[in-house]
């Protein structure tokens, strides 16, 4: 039987309701991986929703799917830097405004499961009305301050460590660890993967569902000459980041002494249009808005300029793609993965306090001078995980890693 919605009468299909991060645009694609695996391991007649906010929003909607609004999340980290307490806070209220948005979306659709990617504090209400939660997140501690030089920071973040390891996997019916064990910074933090109710599966990116091209198909698909030197700089989707585009095409005349068919490829992602920035591109320089096909563009670079986002730097890996690792400085996130890269990959470390143009151009040009450690890093079975353990919970069978 079918549940039914006011005077309409119109039949609820069964729902499964996910909630896409509002910061950062890495999530739509691993969301959307996950989803497309899922699909193919639920009944037919059930519909996958999804729900965000800000520019993840935007990014769900152009891939055509469903999607429904809330409130987004934005800050400032200009140039290059970021008060981590202050985006603590702006957090904290972003999903409190969030909660009324949800109890409408729950309303609306009576999903028969929520998955959450890195919605913090919502596992509880969505339980309030007996609604199995998976909770997904991509870190699995937070760094503690010093409770002498900051009582009030390190309170806090001793309160998410304890909300993402101790509350939540108690509370979810499934808490799912999306990323690369070499990724986790300490030992005691990695072995939190092996509790119960935690799950790890591989990083996830759009390339679960999309193959990553090679270098001479992806310059064809993108009209490059095959004898350009191309660098792409690419720094998401949150607006964050005009300084580094502006930094790497600033050091163009002075790269174009050491590469003469240079080609720099400057992406700004949404919440970055590009007819608003504050210069003007330098020969060989194209700027782009919001680009669909960026695997492209990775596969078909010498070199990517990044701002350290997990997502991007994967697909890089994945498409054996040398990096500059730019994170901002204060994210202690995007610094940790920083060095996770430089470990994993050599990759350069620039950091964003740092950024100009001279720098981003030695940068460069000692990125060339570097060996990358090209080698098959992932297996490519994260979303499949990630997907049987959400099944699974639907069907009420435990969670069982595919071999």
């Amino acid at each position: 039987m079918y549940a039914f919605q006011g005077e309409n009468k119109e039949p609820f299909m069964p729902v499964i309701l996910v909630l896409t991060s509002v910061v950062g645009g890495g999530h739509v694609f691993r969301d959307i991986a996950i989803a497309k695996e899922l699909k193919k391991r639920i009944p037919s007649d059930h519909e996958i929703v999804f729900a965000s906010g800000g520019n993840a929003y935007q990014m769900l909607k152009d891939e055509g799917l469903k999607v429904e609004k809330i409130d987004g999340i934005h800050f400032e980290a200009n140039p290059g830097t970021i008060n981590f307490m202050k985006f603590y806070f702006m957090l904290l209220w972003s999903e409190c405004v969030q909660l009324f948005q949800i109890r409408k979306l729950i309303k609306k659709y009576r999903p028969k499961l929520i998955v959450l990617d890195e919605f913090f504090f919502l596992t509880d209400y969505c339980k309030s009305w007996k609604i199995p939660v998976v909770f997904m997140c991509d870190f699995i501690g937070v760094p503690r301050s010093s409770w002498l030089r900051n009582p009030l920071k390190a309170g806090l973040e001793a309160f998410f460590d304890w909300l993402l390891f101790t509350h939540l996997p108690r509370k979810a019916d499934q808490w799912i660890y999306i990323g690369d064990p070499d990724h986790i910074p300490r030992k005691e933090w990695r072995e939190r993967i092996t509790a119960e109710n935690i799950v790890a599966v591989e990083p996830i990116t759009k390339l679960q569902y999309t193959a990553p091209p090679s270098r001479d198909s992806a310059r064809d698909q993108l009209g490059f000459d095959q004898d350009e030197t191309v660098v792409t700089v690419t720094v998401g989707c949150s607006g964050i980041g005009e300084y580094l585009l502006k930094a790497v095409n600033d050091a163009v005349p002075q790269l174009k002494k050491t590469f003469e068919n240079l080609r720099v490829e400057l992406i700004c992602g949404y919440g970055i249009e590009p007819e608003k920035l504050g210069f003007h591109a330098e020969k060989g320089v194209n700027i782009h808005g919001y680009v669909q096909n960026i695997e492209y563009y990775y596969a078909a670079s010498e070199a990517v300029v990044l701002q350290s986002g997990i997502t991007s730097a994967t697909e890089c890996l994945m498409c054996g793609t040398p990096m500059i690792a730019v994170p901002i400085t204060g994210h202690w996130e995007q610094e940790h993965t920083a060095r996770y890269l430089e470990k994993k990959a050599n990759t350069r470390i620039v950091h964003g306090k740092d950024v100009t143009p001279d720098v981003m151009a030695d940068a460069i040009c000692m990125l060339f001078k570097t060996p990358f450690k090209k080698q098959a890093y992932f297996q490519g079975n994260g979303h499949c995980m990630a997907a049987h353990g959400i099944a699974g919970i639907l069907s009420h069978d435990n969670f069982r890693p595919i071999k």
